[in-house]
Parts: C-alpha cells; sequence; structure tokens
C-alpha cells in the first residue's frame, strides 16, 4: 500500500533526524551543514528546510527524540516491572554491589551509545538556558521513585532513611560521572588520567555503595 503524504513526510523528517544523529557521532553540531545532512539522510536539501525553518531547529526535535526514548523505557518498566533486564520488586538473589555495578554500566552504555546527541542537546540547553521541559521532569521523578523502589529491597544494607533522596544523590553522582565524556569530544589532557571504562564502572561501584551502606562521619 502506498504511504499517504502524511507518512510520507513523517518518514523524511525521521530519515533527516537520523542522518543528523549519525553525524553527530562523528562531529559537532556547530560544524554540520545542511547540504551535508542532506546527503547524509539522501534527501534533498530543500526537504530539510521544508521540515525544519533552519539548522538549530534540529535542536528541539533531538530533544524531543530523547525524551521519547526514556518514556518507552519507563513505559516498559511500567509494564514488566524490569529496566535493563532488571527487576526493581525482587533481588533474584543480586548483591547490592552487583546491582550497583550492572546499573553504572548501563548508564556508561547509554552515555556512549548517544554522545553526538547528548552533546548536540547540552548546546541547545545552553542556547536557551531558560527552558523548561515538563515531560522529561516528569520522567525524572518516575526514574527516581523506581530506583528508591530498587532500593527498598536493600533495606537491611542501606543506611539512609530517605530511599528516595539517596537515589536522587546517586543519580547526580552517576550524571556527573560521565559528564566530561559528553563535553570533551577530544581532549589529550583529559584522556591521559581518564581510565578505562572497566576501572571507571569498577571503582564508581565501589563509591556509591559505600556511599549507601557506611554512615556518613561525623564531624569532630
Amino acid at each position: 500500500m502506498a504511504k499517504t503524504p502524511q507518512k510520507r513526510a513523517l518518514a523524511t523528517r525521521e530519515k533527516i533526524l537520523d542522518g543528523l544523529e549519525n553525524l553527530l557521532e562523528r562531529k559537532e553540531f556547530e560544524m554540520i551543514s545542511i547540504a551535508e545532512l542532506a546527503r547524509e539522510a539522501g534527501v534533498a536539501v530543500g526537504s530539510v528546510y521544508s521540515h525544519f525553518k533552519d539548522k538549530n531547529a534540529l535542536l528541539p526535535a533531538l530533544l524531543d527524540r530523547q525524551v521519547q526514548r526514556v518514556e518507552a523505557r519507563l513505559a516498559q518498566l511500567r509494564e514488566t516491572g524490569e529496566l535493563d533486564g532488571i527487576s526493581i520488586h525482587s533481588r533474584n538473589g543480586m548483591s547490592l554491589r552487583e546491582l550497583l555495578n550492572i546499573s553504572v554500566k548501563s548508564a556508561l552504555d547509554q552515555v556512549q551509545q548517544s554522545l553526538g546527541v547528548r552533546r548536540a542537546l547540552l548546546t541547545y540547553r545552553r542556547m536557551n538556558p531558560g527552558l523548561e521541559i515538563p515531560l522529561s521532569e516528569k520522567l525524572a521523578q518516575e526514574a527516581l521513585d523506581a530506583l528508591a523502589t530498587q532500593f527498598e529491597l536493600y533495606r537491611d544494607e542501606i543506611v539512609h532513611e530517605d530511599l528516595r533522596e539517596a537515589g536522587r544523590m546517586v543519580t547526580y553522582f552517576v550524571n556527573m560521572v560521565f559528564l566530561d565524556r559528553i563535553v570533551f569530544v577530544s581532549a589529550s589532557s583529559i584522556d591521559r588520567f581518564r581510565p578505562d571504562d572497566e576501572a571507571l564502572v569498577a571503582a564508581y561501584t565501589d563509591m556509591i555503595h559505600r556511599y549507601l551502606t557506611q554512615p556518613p562521619s561525623q564531624p569532630s
């Protein structure tokens, strides 16, 4: 069955965004031209402009795509009770340290698989410092609730009374530790001191485990 004009337009728009994501794996958003994007997407330059008034108009579309992906992951969580194959309602014989190790590695994998998009969105946020994304905020709250539910399974090991606040701290830690991957495309001074991924995941798992299971030091 032939596609309707509306479906053809949507398919073209998706091809353009797919092409942009492919290019972002190789270069900065600021260095990508509309002509280059059209070649990558396999469409005419005019087709790009018929969907996006200028290059910067691509950024909110990328943001919408990223939010939709997060929403899909959380929808799967609501439907199955699992996220990335990990149940939030059962320990399944998994220790807290094992859970943290898998979670940190999963977070790193997600960052590595979408570095270009994340860099472009960071540019978009810099260009729009007052930007509010209600759905994104809602999804972040849902993810935090899921983490607190997961931590409840290890209540006997975790020293913090407020598991949601502990989850907020862990989420912040994880986001910060991988931020350099997003900010620095190629920086030899950073790369020289950056540990390899396996060592980083192991060290960060240990740090988070200590934060969750060891009472905070009391001021002298």
